[in-house]
């Protein structure tokens, strides 16, 4: 199959790339830049911005299946720059909808979603049918980009289908300032672990498993159309109890230091698979305990905490 990735040079998509190579597609990776990340892959990457209609329009042509993960990617930078983040993020998805329309092309595309689309929920675990109130700039344009998602279903037979993410972690091509990175870096150093609030609780889910279910979904596509999937452990995990497990890890001497949340941070989610599970198949298969083993012993092969980042 012909696919591309949007943010094909990021966390997700650049491991999904890497699998979907692996199983002999064809893929196209679309991105503002080309590191590390993929530069040990032979595949097409093309340098582009989701803002700019034309980059975007040239791109989707001809695909079989589209991922779209390009975005401005974490909380906190849609609150630093929310003009930029809905630029990206609602603007960027439009772009890539109406692309797709206006091109007559029949590909299938999944939209990269997340967590936050819910913002503070009154019900554990969380399933796809609850409602969806935003708590953050961030969670507001990734809930707008999922409505066009389906608007475009609706009105223009754009095959979509959503997946909603929850603190994926495992993997030196994460955002290395997100908490679960930044913790083990910290501790690997022996530098303190900031901890803001500690006691939001999250679904941590290791990057293997949520690469597994998206590659389930990727091959039953024809028969989910206009579903949305989370991929989540359907297990919570306080932010404060991370980073004690983290230091025990690495038998850090680093120390805690609690300092005040973030206004705009949700207190509690944890996810539910059973629809995942149900009709695609997954289940998560990576522990937290396990995931964090991985990612350690990992980020001290690499030797990634003794670089300067």
């Amino acid at each position: 199959m012909k696919v591309m990735i949007t943010g094909g040079n990021g966390f997700i998509g650049s491991h999904l790339a890497d699998r979907l190579i692996e199983m002999e597609n064809e893929v196209t990776l679309f991105d503002l830049v080309f590191n590390k990340n993929t530069e040990h892959m032979d595949c097409e990457k093309v340098v582009g911005d989701l803002r700019n209609f034309e980059d975007v329009q040239k791109v989707v042509r001809n695909k079989d299946v589209i991922f779209h993960f390009g975005a401005v990617s974490r909380v906190v930078w849609g609150q630093q720059d929310p003009y930029k983040c809905f630029q990206v993020n609602v603007g960027g998805t439009l772009n890539l909808l109406e692309s797709i329309k206006k091109t007559g092309n029949q590909a299938t595309v999944f939209m990269g979603s997340s967590r936050e689309v819910y913002g503070e929920t009154d019900k554990m675990p969380v399933s796809e049918s609850h409602p969806k109130n935003p708590k953050s700039f961030y969670g507001v344009s990734k809930l707008t980009g999922e409505q066009l998602f389906l608007s475009y279903h609706k009105y223009s037979d754009v095959k979509s289908i959503i997946f909603r993410f929850s603190n994926v972690y495992g993997s030196e091509r994460d955002q290395l300032d997100r908490v679960t990175p930044k913790f083990i870096l910290a501790a690997l150093r022996n530098e303190p672990l900031i901890v803001h609030g500690g006691k939001q609780t999250f679904d941590f889910t290791f990057i293997d498993d949520t690469i597994d279910g998206i590659l389930r979904a990727f091959k039953k596509s024809d028969e989910i159309i206009a579903s949305d999937f989370h991929f989540v452990t359907g297990e919570g995990t306080s932010v404060e109890d991370l980073a004690k497990k983290v230091l025990k890890m690495c038998e850090s001497d680093s120390e805690i230091v609690v300092s005040p949340g973030k206004s705009f941070d949700v207190s509690l989610f944890i996810g539910n698979y059973e629809k995942a599970s149900k009709i695609l198949g997954y289940k998560p298969k990576v522990s937290l305990d396990e995931g964090l083993k991985k990612t350690i012993e990992l980020f001290r092969r690499t030797e990634l905490f003794k670089k300067k980042l």
